[in-house]
């Protein structure tokens, strides 16, 4: 309810005079009668809510596994409250000041204020968690900064001698980082042919984050770890774009926008040095210290050229045309931070990017029934001078040991030139049945790849029909083939040891479709469907024992909507939906190997309601969500036999998510509020919320105790976990809170 200030002040004022006149004598005869004083214009007036609450947990959850559960939300128990006050003045001047789930990590703040028709301004902050572990484990000092060192180390070989020494030195610490984005808006339009858009935001993240990182625990053996990254970096952004309409000397409308912006990225580190627990010295070919080199600082600026013109014949053309250049800086870090190993000389060339790109529109209005348009899209990407990074030996093929000694080495950069076009042509048949058909090419064309243009040809239909008011239908089929127009050996260090999923000769046949059936009045009927087909060719003769990769990727899904609008006090939405998916990757070549093969299916039940139990009193909201998964993996030979002999089998993975929110909102009586001295509307809410998850995946379970037990693997064994990725808990949470709006 919306409180106006000056009218309030009015009444209040009248009312105290009429009753000052009850109680005051008759008036004398001779006594003029005076007129009301007129009423003020309104100035001022107000709206919001104020709301007060705290949650609770109505189970007892292991704190340990919550991770997944406050991903990017926090829900913790505790105190908190959301607010909304905003101030209108007639002239027009809107104000409004926000805040939510006030002092949490997922906290936001906002300040609008707006001056219609000229200025609107908006601020705000907002923080948001990125959480992966509330029970990590790490063997490491210093989580948080770049210098991870090890307070104990492991006698080799793996056993129960080092297993229990890492569970007994591993500290348990949050795996986890906070984004904090602070932005403004602004939007001028000082006349109604003009439109100013300015905007920054400025997003600094804190905390840490997973790593894998490979080291050297004897001469022959890589252990892989998973380290607690640093994350510290900051991210600002800004734009600034004009825009101005109007009408051509044709008579036609048109607009023409002209646009700058900037990124910068700052990172607070630049590389990552860490011990290896197993090698307590450093000797020749099993480093103590190692570096990652981590995110370098860069910055990008943008120009761009966009608008719209009417032209004759029924037709508009729409256009953008956009230039970026990218800049990275920092000197390039050797990998190694081993004395034993010779520090390689690196060139450092230009490493400046630029993009153009130039996106084209035409629609045509050919006659009342028929409708054409036509696009076209050129993107390049490219390094400014094409300069190669020079390795300059002796280096090692095997990072921080003194192994696999070679000579010059030199990596070309990857540029590439994408280009789009299409043309599309709709016919309305009949009043109630639209149709049309479209051809789509998509050519790239690369630099040091090892097919240097690829061209796809797509055909498509689709069709949406309308029959009187009660059915609705849309649907669209396409077919595409993408080829490569030779397989070629350019440069050999940038060779693609795997048949790429961007460069394979590819079929790819898609469709959907969905029909909304208005079955009553109250009742409407969705069923919904699709798939996804893509065919990868083994048909790379220039390189056959290389052809390893993706050979089919096949995905499907089905499923039917129903809303039951009863009244406008109770409606009931009903959804299920399955998806299945099949990917296929083996090798085509004379070398005996695997044929991998895995098979995801996916059920998702919603069931969700709103109803007015008391109309405009008591209103309740309830969602239940259920969602089951399936994957499952099968490994067999190859067209040319088996690489491994027993080939390893995989149990079937399940993963099943449960969710009840279930809320409550009561409007205390008027008149009970106006006994405090109110004049809006107070009102009490209750939720309870419970989510459960429950996975029995292997690949995550069998990471849980530090470390992975395998000492028949002489690689694997050696490798050490932080014990992160427990993907099973069980929450039930309460809230309750207080709130009054005016």
């Amino acid at each position: 309810m919306k409180m106006r200030a000056g009218f309030l002040a009015t009444c209040a004022a009248s009312a105290l005079v009429i009753g000052m006149g009850f109680a005051s004598p008759a008036l004398a005869a001779d006594q003029m009668v005076t007129k009301a004083p007129a009423a003020e214009p309104l100035q001022w007036w107000y709206e919001g809510f104020i709301e007060v609450g705290a949650r609770f947990n109505l189970n007892n959850p292991d704190k340990r596994t919550l991770g997944k559960f406050y991903e990017y939300r926090d829900l913790r128990p505790g105190v908190f409250g959301n607010f909304y006050i905003a101030a209108h003045r007639n002239n027009p001047i809107d104000i409004a000041f926000w805040g939510k789930n006030v002092g949490y990590n997922d906290q936001a703040f906002g300040l609008d204020f707006a001056k219609p028709g000229e200025h609107y301004l908006s601020l705000g902050w907002d923080e948001t968690p990125k959480v992966y572990s509330k029970n990590a484990k790490t063997l490491y000092d210093g989580v948080g900064t770049n210098n991870l060192t090890i307070p104990i180390f492991l006698t080799p070989p793996p056993g129960a001698g080092p297993a229990a020494a890492i569970a007994a030195n591993s500290k348990v610490f949050d795996l986890q980082y906070r984004r904090d984005t602070f932005s403004v808006n602004h939007r001028w339009t000082p006349t109604d042919a003009w439109d100013v858009n300015v905007d920054y935001t400025h997003l600094r993240r804190q905390g840490t984050q997973p790593l894998g990182a490979v080291s050297f625990s004897n001469i022959n053996t890589r252990s892989a770890f998973e380290l607690p990254k640093p994350v510290d970096d900051v991210t600002q952004n800004g734009n600034i774009k004009g825009e101005y309409a109007g009408s051509t000397p044709w008579g036609k409308p048109f607009n023409v926008a002209l646009g700058y912006g900037f990124s910068l990225y700052n990172n607070a580190d630049n590389a990552l040095v860490f011990q290896n627990p197993w090698n307590a010295v450093n000797p020749a070919g099993a480093p103590l210290n190692n570096r990652y080199s981590l995110a370098p600082d860069n910055k990008a600026q943008t120009l761009s050229l966009s608008g719209g013109v009417g032209l004759p014949w029924n037709s508009r053309y729409m256009g953008t045309f956009q230039y970026t250049k990218m800049q990275q800086q920092d000197s390039i870090l050797p990998w190694t931070s081993n004395p034993l190993v010779p520090t390689p000389v690196f060139t450092t060339p230009n490493r400046d990017v630029n993009t153009t790109l130039f996106n084209n529109v035409l629609n045509t209005q050919i006659t009342a029934d028929l409708k054409s348009t036509l696009r076209y899209r050129y993107y390049d990407f490219r390094y400014s001078n094409n300069t190669p990074v020079i390795v300059v030996g002796p280096w090692n093929a095997n990072p921080d040991s003194n192994t696999g000694f070679e000579g010059t080495e030199i990596t070309y950069p990857k540029s590439y030139t994408k280009q789009n076009a299409s043309a599309e042509l709709a016919w309305r048949a009949v009043k109630w049945l639209n149709v049309g058909a479209g051809y789509d090419w998509e050519r790239w064309d690369r630099d040091y790849r090892d097919t240097a243009v690829t061209n796809e040809n797509i055909v498509k239909v689709f069709a949406d029909s309308k029959w009187a008011v009660w059915s609705t239908m849309r649907a669209s089929l396409q077919y595409g083939e993408r080829r490569y127009n030779q397989y070629i050996t350019m440069v050999e260090v940038n060779n693609d040891a795997m048949r790429m999923k961007d460069l394979a000769n590819r079929d790819r046949f898609k469709g959907m479709a969905s029909w909304a059936v208005d079955v009553t009045p109250m009742i409407t009927v969705t069923p919904n469907g699709g798939f996804l087909n893509d065919d990868y060719k083994t048909d790379i003769l220039a390189r056959p024992e290389a052809e390893i990769g993706l050979k089919h990727t096949r995905s499907w899904n089905v499923g039917t909507d129903v809303a039951f609008n009863v009244n406008r006090n109770a409606a009931l939405y009903v959804s299920y939906n399955y998806e299945s998916s099949y990917r296929q990757v083996y090798q085509n070549g004379p070398d005996p190997d695997l044929n991998i093969e895995s098979r995801d299916g996916i059920h998702t039940f919603i069931v969700g309601s709103k109803v007015a139990l008391i109309p405009e009193k008591l209103l309740v909201d309830a969602n239940y969500t259920w969602t089951r998964s399936t994957s499952k993996w099968d490994l067999s030979c190859g067209p040319f036999g088996c690489r491994y002999s027993p080939l390893a089998t995989f149990p079937d993975s399940h993963n099943t998510l449960q969710r009840l929110d279930v809320q409550a909102k009561y409007f205390l009586d008027d008149s009970w509020v106006r006994g405090f001295g109110w004049a809006g509307k107070a009102f009490v809410k209750a939720r309870v919320l419970w989510e459960r998850n429950s996975s029995d995946a292997w690949q995550p379970l069998q990471n849980q105790l530090g470390w992975l037990v395998n000492p028949g693997n002489t690689t694997t064994a050696y490798s050490i976990w932080m014990g992160t990725g427990n993907p099973n808990y069980d929450v039930v949470l309460g809230q309750l809170s207080f709130g009054v709006k005016w």
